[in-house]
């Protein structure tokens, strides 16, 4: 039996921030919004897609049918603003991408934000500078992962942060912000789930995942068997975890979290990282059991068990 899947009395609200559109969209979102939606410790109280003219709504009406699932939606930063009030309660924001528009109320309401967003978790950025030479890392990262999983460390840093000066100017604003911030750096938050093997035959659900997953790669590969083989790179399942149990030391066996302070430039770049601080402004996650962490993804996402015996 798996860590969720015990349903609790309460279920813990989550809003979902992304930028997530039908034709330009990162699988990753689907696989969040997958695990939201099957989670019998989650609440999944909306959607919120940063633009409001953005026709992510296609792809969340799939998802809806095959989940058999009521998503709620709720568009730009008036739409956020919206979803916040109507709350009955603090809210676990967590930000993915479309960083503008939740910066947009912090700046606008300030009383409202720290009203119901009980926790704020940022999933982007980089904790290290890999464009620097030397390069000098910030926080200690296992070398050989910049070998085995290069697209983690790339030199121009997050791209889903990078599209605009604005977003990185909001993501610079909600990092150091102090506003029950936990980040979720993609550099060491990032790791890839080997979707295709483990999620085969997994239901109704899975094979929409796996669909959407291999149409996304084949946009990106010439080679529709390496297509059909990629993995899909996830980051943010420490923070639906966080949200159950804000406490780090239930999770170590999955992920290990520290107090630091960060300090960023006007281009959204982590500058400084302080671990050992007497004025934290933020929680950090750090290092992650990828393996344990898929193991736990695999058994909430599958309407049927993984065989326990071989095939004859």
């Amino acid at each position: 039996m798996s860590a969720l899947e015990e349903t609790p009395a309460v279920r813990v609200p989550v809003l979902y921030v992304t930028d997530l559109r039908y034709n330009a969209f990162d699988p990753a979102d689907l696989f969040d919004l997958a695990f939201l939606l099957r989670s019998p410790r989650h609440e999944l109280r909306g959607v919120c897609l940063s633009e409001p003219a953005s026709d992510g709504d296609l792809i969340l009406d799939a998802l809806s049918v095959r989940t058999r699932q009521n998503i709620p939606l709720v568009r730009g930063a008036d739409g956020f603003a919206a979803a916040l009030r109507d709350a009955p309660e603090p809210l676990n924001v967590a930000v993915v991408a479309g960083f503008g528009a939740v910066a947009a109320i912090l700046a606008l309401d300030r009383a409202l934000f720290r009203e119901k967003v009980g926790r704020l978790f940022l999933v982007g950025g980089h904790a290290n500078d890999y464009a620097l030479m030397p390069f000098s890392p910030l926080l200690p990262i296992d070398p050989r992962l910049r070998d085995r999983h290069p697209e983690r460390f790339a030199v121009s840093g997050d791209t889903r942060i990078g599209s605009s000066d604005a977003e990185q100017a909001a993501f610079e604003t909600l990092l150091t912000s102090g506003e029950s911030v936990i980040w979720l750096p993609r550099d060491i938050s990032l790791w890839r789930y080997a979707a295709p093997g483990v999620l085969a035959d997994g239901g109704e659900t899975t094979e929409f995942l796996l669909r959407e997953l291999f149409y996304f790669h084949l946009e990106n590969t010439p080679d529709r068997y390496d297509a059909a083989d990629a993995p899909v790179l996830l980051s943010a399942l420490p923070a639906f975890l966080l949200a159950l149990q804000p406490d780090p030391f239930a999770w170590m066996r999955l992920f290990r979290v520290v107090t630091a302070r960060v300090a960023t430039n006007e281009k959204g770049r982590v500058t400084a990282i302080a671990t050992r601080t007497d004025t934290p402004n933020l929680y950090a996650v750090i290092a992650i059991d990828s393996q344990a962490l898929g193991k736990l993804l695999t058994a909430n996402l599958r309407d049927r068990p993984l065989p326990t015996t071989a095939a004859l």
